[in-house]
């Protein structure tokens, strides 16, 4: 191989490598600064190349000037001739677009420089081709027409365009003079799914829709997932949009979104109730329209647990109760399921509801009933003579065998709702069960015990740790007694200095009693770990709930210990300081536990199976603050006949001692 010839590849490589890197260098210094601040006899001096001036990401000096140009009244005005210039320089730049995608347009849209964007679309209406131009012909109306709508309908990379920009930053002014502009153009949806007119609702633009309404003679309302623009106005809760998106078009309100759902169902969801009003006073055959599972907005409504829209919803159409899903599952199924007191009332109460609802069966053969074994509302159903509370489902199972069968899963507090229908007479069937025929059912139902055998043993190892953690403290906390011991030779050396100070007294059996509970349920639960068969599913979830119950009292006791510790130390030299200390302890502990309860209560939507616990707690608390209160008065009221009667008792002894006879 020619050693020269090597040599000459490499410098031709090298200088290829040198004007790749030139050309990615982009626009030159002065001309970005030029551009910058709208120098025009600076860029007069590139106006022959002046398109071909770009920086790295193809922006053009017309581009560069827009996105720095001043947004002031005043100033705009000046910007407008500097933007004329430009382009009188260089018609070109007009229809040039970055890597993005974007025109000089979409950048002056998007900052709300409303006369550069007519001066943008009016300048389109006169960019001629370079054969027109030699030739000197002027565009006829028509072309320049399509010229100017060209410009505006011309999208970015996102399918973006100049109005999508304007609405997305809230520009009216420039909203206002796009749709004139172009007021046959359908704006059809980006990427993400989103028209300028859904844009605008659902950021609550009130102003650009009204615009967009009543500028747009084809207005395009679609929006993500298959919503139209009333669908974000509902989420919005937005009762004015609603009134403008129906009056533009009242066939709105039965466009379905992917999965099914009008704007009806998402007001019966979320509310408020003047919205489902509006729906229903616009077209009430909308409350028929089902989801793809086949729910209507009243199994919406009785899901949530809205009642004053089931209300509403049955005054409009008294019988879209008869409606059931795609697993036959009525309204009340709904309610039962997730706790719906008030509407399980509400149907009981009212013979037409009671009728359709009450008794009716699923694909599974359940009633509503059947749904509710595990929530208190059970109890008021099976008191109702209208109710059918020996009803059997497909499996030949009765609302008893349901419990039953199911024990495993339900809380202490809960299998006490057998005793309603035992006093009613129900008994356990004796029919011949039928087996499910739905291996997915098994196959899930498994799945869901696994889960909660895994979420189980989690909990089970967290509570040893803090059962364990419990006991380790009260261990310590017994032989590092509070005051210190007596360390002078005598009878009582090695005794306790507080041993007769009732607080301290208090300290020692409390935090026995945290010693022994805590010690206690790490005794349990190393004991549940024997059991861990399925078929020792009530053992388990026994010994777990008594684990933790034990727990919550070693907390509690561990708690009132510390506190009376305190009190004895402190209570002697600073009784302020100490009651303080006994106060901020007692009221933050409850006020956390009672937090976190009344949070898990919300979430099972039942009674939780330590409530009793919390409100022996919340009597505890109170015998505690009380006696501490008629301490504290003791003091103070010894302290005040003190200060009272030293003043009298001194006058007395001076009296006495004035009267005395004096010696010679």
């Amino acid at each position: 191989m020619d050693p020269s010839h090597s040599t000459d590849q490499t410098e031709s490589a090298s200088s290829t490598d040198h004007l790749a890197t030139v050309l990615i260098g982009g626009m030159e210094l002065d001309v970005f600064h030029a551009a910058k601040q709208g120098n025009l006899e600076a860029l007069r001096d590139h106006a022959e190349h002046l398109d071909l001036k770009l920086t790295a990401t193809n922006n053009t000096v017309l581009h560069i000037y827009i996105e720095c140009s001043p947004t002031s009244a005043q100033e705009e005005v000046e910007s407008t001739g500097i933007v004329e210039d430009i382009l009188q320089m260089c018609p070109a730049l007009l229809l040039l677009h970055n890597k993005s995608g974007e025109t000089a347009l979409h950048i002056a849209a998007r900052r709300g420089l409303a006369g550069i964007v007519g001066v943008l679309i009016d300048q389109a209406a006169k960019v001629r081709h370079p054969g027109d131009l030699e030739q000197g012909r002027v565009l006829t109306e028509e072309e320049a027409c399509l010229q100017k709508q060209m410009l505006i309908r011309k999208t970015n990379n996102n399918k973006n365009t100049a109005l999508h920009e304007a609405v997305r930053f809230c520009q009216p002014s420039v909203v206002e003079i796009l749709t004139k502009e172009d007021p046959e153009f359908s704006y059809a949806a980006n990427d993400l799914g989103e028209t300028p007119l859904y844009l605008a609702v659902e950021r609550g633009y009130l102003p650009l829709v009204s615009k967009m309404l009543s500028n747009c003679n084809v207005p395009t309302y679609i929006g993500p997932n298959g919503r139209t623009a009333l669908h974000a106005a509902v989420i919005r809760k937005d009762e004015g949009m609603m009134e403008e998106l129906i009056r533009a078009d009242r066939t709105l309100s039965k466009a379905a979104d992917e999965l099914g759902c009008t704007p009806l169902h998402l007001a019966a969801r979320f509310g408020p109730l003047s919205i489902v009003k509006q729906l229903l006073a616009n077209d009430r055959s909308i409350a028929y329209i089902a989801d793809k599972d086949g729910a209507t907005a009243l199994h919406f409504a009785a899901s949530e647990g809205n009642l004053d829209v089931m209300r509403v919803l049955i005054s409009y159409c008294p019988d879209c109760c008869e409606l059931v899903d795609n697993k036959f599952q009525n309204a009340l199924h709904y309610a039962t399921r997730n706790g719906g007191y008030q509407i399980v009332g509400y149907v009981l109460a009212d013979a037409w509801l009671s009728n359709i609802l009450l008794n009716a069966m699923d694909i599974d053969g359940n009633t509503p009933l059947a749904h509710s074994p595990y929530s208190m509302l059970f109890t008021e159903c099976v008191y109702d003579a209208k109710v059918d509370i020996m009803a059997f489902n497909k499996e030949n199972l009765n609302v008893l065998d349901i419990i039953l069968a199911n024990e495993d899963k339900i809380s202490l507090l809960q299998k006490d709702l057998k005793k309603p229908m035992q006093r009613r007479g129900i008994k356990p069937s004796l029919r011949i069960k039928n087996p499910k025929g739905n291996n997915d059912n098994k196959v899930e139902e498994n799945q869901i015990s696994k889960d909660i055998g895994k979420g189980l043993q989690k909990a089970k190892e967290t509570h040893l740790v803090v059962a364990t953690l419990i006991a380790t403290v009260t261990f310590a906390a017994g032989f590092t007694m509070p005051g210190g011991y007596q360390s002078e030779k005598g009878p009582n050396q090695g005794s306790v200095f507080l041993s007769r100070n009732a607080a301290f007294k208090a300290f020692v059996i409390t935090d026995t009693i945290a010693m022994a509970m805590s010690s206690c349920s790490v005794l349990v639960l190393l004991y549940s770990s024997i059991h861990t068969k399925a078929n020792f599913k009530n053992q388990i979830f026994g010994t777990f709930h008594l684990a933790v119950s034990l727990t919550m009292w070693a907390l509690v006791a561990m708690v009132v210990s510390f506190i009376t510790g305190i009190y004895a130390v402190l209570g002697g030299h600073s009784p302020g300081l100490a009651v303080a200390a006994c106060v901020l302890g007692c009221i933050f502990f409850f006020v956390f536990a009672n937090s976190l309860l009344s949070a898990e209560r919300k979430l099972l939507k039942a009674p939780h199976f330590l409530d009793d616990m919390v409100r022996d707690f919340w009597v505890l608390i109170l015998c505690s603050l009380f006696a501490i209160s008629v301490k504290v008065s003791e003091m103070v009221a010894s302290s005040l006949i003190a200060s009272i009667l030293s003043p009298v008792v001194q006058l007395i002894s001076v009296g006495l001692f004035c009267k005395r006879p004096q010696c010679n």
